[in-house]
């Protein structure tokens, strides 16, 4: 006998009792659940996992199963057609098994369809024949990304046991001691089960990070973006914490605005993610907010419903980190980050310098990886260049000479100065100073002249040339692009330990610190290693 016609017969038994007998309470359920994976390797995808429900006292009118944290449904199924089907699709099922209805097993069938309710995040169809018992509304939960698994209505139907196997899901990549549990409600009676997930530690987990600041055209404001990538198979991260690149700085006259404590913050950015159990459009539209307080800072991600999923970060002004912790159990191959700032104003601002920013993570069982890696800069000129050498150190008539050329679309060169390694120096006696005065209309006007001996510059002239905590800096009369600077005695001096040591081949290299300063006044550092001979 099928379903449908149990319910017929049904109807017509319950009908004549409710006439031939008083009104009572309704009898109470009490559920019972086993759990039974087919494998207990974290991360298995898919995974199949048998779940058991038996219900005596009763029968219930409404069952959930509330999945543990990363026990996963693939809603990216059939590419995620399966989302917008209303009706059952063979492309689309997602698990087979047994319902007793009246007494009677029957065989029943699990399809993935679009979500009955709206917030929900997809529909499970629980098929008898071509009858449609139930569809459950499939709910991710807010506190954990778990899934909520809730079929209603299922009274007229006299289900006492329920034996299904869900084919497709994903198991969990956090091993907690002990297990953590399937709870099975019905009408209101609860029970669990537990799951038990094994090997967590031992599974891949390689995160990926690249960061980039892009500068503004008109100004040093900079936005910021961070792309996290992962292989799909690895475990999913539970923690990140996002070290701010050195030579980005805070626009707080922008951000400030934001941190008012009970407010709703700003939006300041975007964000997109991807995961293989998860259709690309659902993940897409993300957004970033910055609130909180002065004292306590946060970045909010979040993404829309019905695949809700919120980040927050915690921002540690002194550390200049963003941390998120507690994220869900969910296989991210991607997620970007993207923060421009509140208002049209930028959140950061930039010196386009070279440099390095760090993500260290934490996988749902423990594993840290920390990543480094240099930023990418967009919209910044290319740094200044420097090439040179060093001549007569074996034989106690020091040289060096280099040229600095501006980077590429970089304003042109207004200063140098240049810092010697140990055992060379620079001498004031090759710095010579003369004053010269004249009298004009009665009034006596005096000049100082200096003069470098052992210095020697092409392709400029210099405007002033001095010797300041034991650097040489040389001020150009009008910026350059490119400058050469040979520098010898009497101003370069050698050490008396250093020669012998370079014309014994002890002394192989010598790093002269060179800083750069453009005409916009932006000061690089070029260092240059030189071969000492």
């Amino acid at each position: 006998m099928s379903l449908r016609a149990m319910r017929a017969l049904l109807g017509l038994v319950n009908a004549a009792a409710a006439l031939a007998l008083p009104a009572a309470a309704s009898a109470a359920v009490t559920p019972a659940l086993t759990v039974t994976p087919t494998t207990v390797n974290a991360g298995a995808s898919p995974a199949a996992v048998n779940v058991h429900a038996t219900f005596t006292g009763g029968t219930p009118d409404d069952v959930t199963f509330s999945l543990p944290s990363g026990l996963l449904a693939n809603a990216n199924q059939a590419g995620g057609a399966c989302l917008i089907l209303t009706t059952p699709s063979a492309a689309c099922q997602v698990g087979s098994g047994t319902v007793t209805a009246a007494g009677a097993p029957l065989p029943v069938s699990l399809y993935l369809v679009a979500a009955p309710r709206s917030g929900d995040a997809a529909g499970i169809a629980l098929v008898q024949g071509s009858t449609t018992l139930s569809t459950a509304d499939v709910i991710i939960r807010s506190t954990d990304g778990g899934l909520n698994i809730a079929f209603s209505n299922l009274a007229s139907d006299a289900i006492s046991d329920l034996n299904a196997s869900f084919t497709t899901l994903r198991l969990p990549t956090s091993c907690p001691t002990p297990a953590a549990n399937v709870t099975l409600t019905a009408d209101g009676a609860t029970t669990t089960a537990p799951l038990n997930v094994t090997g967590c530690s031992g599974l891949p987990y390689n995160p990926m990070v690249t960061t980039t600041e892009t500068k503004d055209a008109k100004d040093d404001g900079a936005a910021l973006s961070f792309a996290v990538t992962q292989a799909a198979d690895e475990a999913a991260t539970k923690s990140i914490a996002f070290k701010l690149p050195s030579g980005l700085g805070v626009n707080l006259s922008a951000d400030l605005t934001c941190l008012v404590g009970a407010g709703s913050g700003c939006d300041v950015g975007t964000a997109s993610a991807t995961s293989p159990i998860v259709p690309n459009v659902a993940l897409a539209h993300g957004t970033v907010v910055l609130g909180g307080s002065g004292s306590a800072p946060t970045i909010t991600v979040s993404f829309p419903a019905p695949f809700a999923l919120t980040l927050v970060g915690d921002i540690s002004q002194t550390n200049r980190t963003v941390t998120f912790n507690n994220l869900p159990d969910l296989p991210l191959t991607t997620l970007n980050l993207n923060i421009t700032g509140p208002n049209g104003d930028k959140a950061f601002t930039t010196e386009c310098q070279p440099s390095s920013a760090s993500g260290t993570f934490t996988s749902q069982s423990g594993v840290v990886k920390t990543v480094n890696g240099t930023v990418k800069l967009v919209n910044c000129a290319a740094a200044p260049t420097a090439t040179g050498s060093f001549s007569g150190l074996a034989g106690g008539t020091p040289g060096l000479r280099f040229t600095v050329t501006h980077g590429k679309g970089a304003p042109n060169v207004s200063s140098v100065s240049v810092g010697l390694p140990r055992g060379l120096r620079f001498s004031r006696a090759g710095i010579v100073m003369s004053k010269t005065c004249t009298i004009k209309g009665g009034q006596k006007k005096c000049t100082t002249t200096t003069l470098t001996k052992g210095l020697g510059i092409k392709g400029a002239t210099a405007e002033s040339v001095a010797l300041r905590g034991g650097k040489l800096l040389i001020t150009l009369k009008k910026p350059v692009g490119k400058v050469t600077i040979s520098l010898g005695g009497p101003v370069l001096a050698e050490s008396g330990s250093l020669q012998p040591k370079v014309k014994k081949h002890k002394v192989k290299s010598l790093t002269v610190t060179v800083k750069v300063s453009d005409a916009k006044g932006t000061t690089t550092p070029v260092p240059l290693k030189l071969r000492a001979r």
